[in-house]
């Protein structure tokens, strides 16, 4: 068992962290009148994930508006319809938003339409260095290009009552599903798991339990490899864990899996924990399991592989105002802000500064960085978003009984195929995700 890992999220004293470096001036033109601001009457509109991804937006926006003298507007649409608003707004060359925020795997895809930051890194000394490398490797880069800078990283952990499981999580998924079982009081509405299950997180979680278990996708060099014992494992510990956990959960997304945590009916909560849950767990007028809870690293019987979250702020090239865009690209990403990002909503710096500051390291928050250095990502290719959506469909279909184990993997092996039929990835790019 790994040892217990008690939260503190919440009550964890941040120290001061570096100056934001953001604010400078545009290089043509120059101040007109005293006391005008660089940017006085343009409009900067931004677009992100409802929920804590755009609350830290709007946390920022008064302090960027002092600084710059333009107006902000964030708009924001659930993760569900995010890919779909912006890659619409991209490929029509609208030019909606001046800045998007980018979940990585929708990187290739978006590249094409993305402003070059290079000249920008450049002549600001921006320095890159500075992030977490595995997460460069997985967000904001595209085939050599810097297309976005990082702004959150979080590796797929479990949250677990730590009054119930003071060990922690199991090793295995074979202990796992004994524990679940265990907890499970399905009379008294206990039960060991609360998961993310409906029609879009639900390819995740197929995801991180095939990845641990030694499965993929596909080889390095898109040969589909899905059609395996692995897959078949996956799939039927899902089936399983349906016994230990609410009879709703094919229709439970983040909101509804951790509700159930917080209100003390399941054992171990398998969601994004930033996504809600570390903001509310220790208020008790929010939890019931205020003081008895903590994060762990998800079960492994190969690989350890978990899943990986990442967001990267970009400019579209159809921005009009990409010079206003690149200012809120550097007060959004400085040190200062990300470090207030995590106060307010629990959102994981990608800095590497972030984890080595007091009252971070040497907590339980040390296991959470070093499975940054592991975490996998989905495909960043075009044909990734059309994998995901049917694997969210196949998965779905298979745990609602609606299909049997071998058709759901022979429904994946074609539906890959053909997704990488319909977009194949260009030349020379490797898969690197296995």
């Amino acid at each position: 068992m790994k040892k217990k890992l008690v939260s503190i999220l919440l009550c964890v004293t941040m120290v001061a962290a570096m100056a934001a470096g953001c604010g400078s001036k545009k290089e043509s033109g120059g101040s007109t009148a005293s006391g005008d601001k660089p940017y006085s009457g343009e409009t900067l509109t931004v677009l992100y994930m409802s929920g804590v991804y755009a609350d830290a937006a709007n946390s920022i926006v008064d302090q960027f508006e002092e600084e710059t003298g333009a107006k902000v507007e964030v708009v924001d649409f659930p993760y569900t319809t995010l890919h779909e608003k912006a890659l619409l707004d991209l490929t029509s060359g609208t030019g909606s938003y001046d800045v998007i925020d980018v979940a990585s795997q929708w990187d290739g895809e978006f590249a094409p339409y993305m402003t070059d930051l290079k000249d920008y890194i450049e002549k600001d000394k921006y320095d890159m260095t500075e992030y977490i490398d595995k997460v460069l490797e997985n967000c904001g880069t595209w085939q050599g290009v810097t297309t976005g800078i990082p702004n959150a990283s979080t590796p797929q952990l479990f949250a677990y009552r730590t009054d119930l499981l003071p060990d922690g999580i199991p090793d295995t998924w074979e202990e796992y599903r004994e524990m679940a079982k265990e907890q499970t009081n399905a009379a008294e509405g206990k039960y060991g798991i609360s998961v993310s299950a409906t029609t879009g997180q639900l390819g995740g979680v197929f995801d991180y339990v095939l990845w641990s278990m030694g499965g993929s996708w596909a080889d390095e060099d898109w040969n589909v490899t899905i059609d395996s014992q692995e897959t078949r494992d996956a799939l039927e510990h899902l089936k399983e864990i349906q016994d230990y956990a609410d009879p709703s959960i094919l229709s439970w997304g983040t909101e509804e899996s951790i509700q159930a945590f917080l209100d003390g009916n399941a054992a171990v909560c398998e969601t994004w924990p930033t996504l809600g849950l570390v903001q509310a767990a220790d208020d008790e007028s929010q939890s019931k399991v205020a003081g008895k809870w903590g994060l762990d690293t998800i079960p492994h019987d190969k690989t350890g592989t978990t899943l990986l979250s990442a967001w990267d702020v970009s400019i579209p090239s159809s921005s009009k105002n990409q010079d206003l865009a690149w200012e809120w690209l550097k007060m959004y990403t400085s040190a200062e802000n990300q470090n207030k990002f995590y106060e307010d909503s629990g959102i994981l710096s990608p800095r590497k500064a972030f984890w080595e500051q007091d009252g971070i390291k040497g907590t339980y928050m040390d296991t959470v960085r070093e499975a940054l250095d592991t975490a996998n990502l989905w495909w960043r290719i075009p044909a990734s978003t059309e994998v995901d959506t049917m694997l969210n469909t196949v998965v779905s279909q298979y745990m609602s009984g609606q299909s049997d184990l071998e058709k759901a993997v022979s429904d994946m092996q074609k539906g890959i195929e053909d997704a990488l039929k319909a977009a194949p990835p260009e030349e020379g790019t490797k898969n690197y995700n296995l």
